[in-house]
This record gives C-alpha cells, structure tokens and sequence, in this order.
C-alpha cells in the first residue's frame, strides 16, 4: 500500500507563486499582482479582493500553459508603492 493514496505528485498539482500588492482606496481595497501583468482588482476590503485575484490568476496562467506558451512572469516582480503591503499567495492549479 502506497504512503500517498492519491497519488499527487508536485508534477501532478502544479503551484505558482503570486506576488500581490494590496492598498486602500476610496472604493475599498486595491490589489494587483506584481508578477504577471495584467491582473488588478478593486473590492470592499482586502479578502475579497483576493477571493477574485486568485481566479483571475489561476485562468491566465491556465491559459498560457493550454496554449503552450512560456509564463511571462515579470522579473523583477513590479515593486510596491508606498502605501502598498505585500502578501505571497501560492496558487494551486
């Protein structure tokens, strides 16, 4: 019997890191990934903005990877403003 009934490799679940800048603004909550463009979200407060970063995320790499492209991860990743805090999210495909 297998230590690992399920058999979930880390080939099999492959987890990103997205680098997220978040701040307040007059609508809420701001957040937008620093390491892959395109992606800024604005929300009542900070989890959700979050709870729809993550999707958003999600699809666009899912999107890159389906149509067998290379990631164009931001190198450096995008630096934050002044009244920005950061949070590492890992992301689960």
């Amino acid at each position: 019997m297998s230590d690992n009934p399920l058999n979930i490799t880390s080939r099999d679940v492959p987890t990103f890191n997205c680098l997220v800048h978040v701040c307040s603004t007059e609508q809420g909550v701001r957040a937008r990934v620093a390491n892959l463009a395109g992606i800024e979200i604005t929300a009542s407060d900070e989890r959700a903005a979050l709870s729809k970063l993550v999707p958003a995320f999600k699809a666009k790499v899912q999107q890159i990877l389906d149509a067998n492209e290379s990631i164009p991860w931001i190198e450096p990743p995008l630096e934050a403003n002044n009244d920005e805090q950061t949070r590492y999210i890992p992301i689960h495909l």
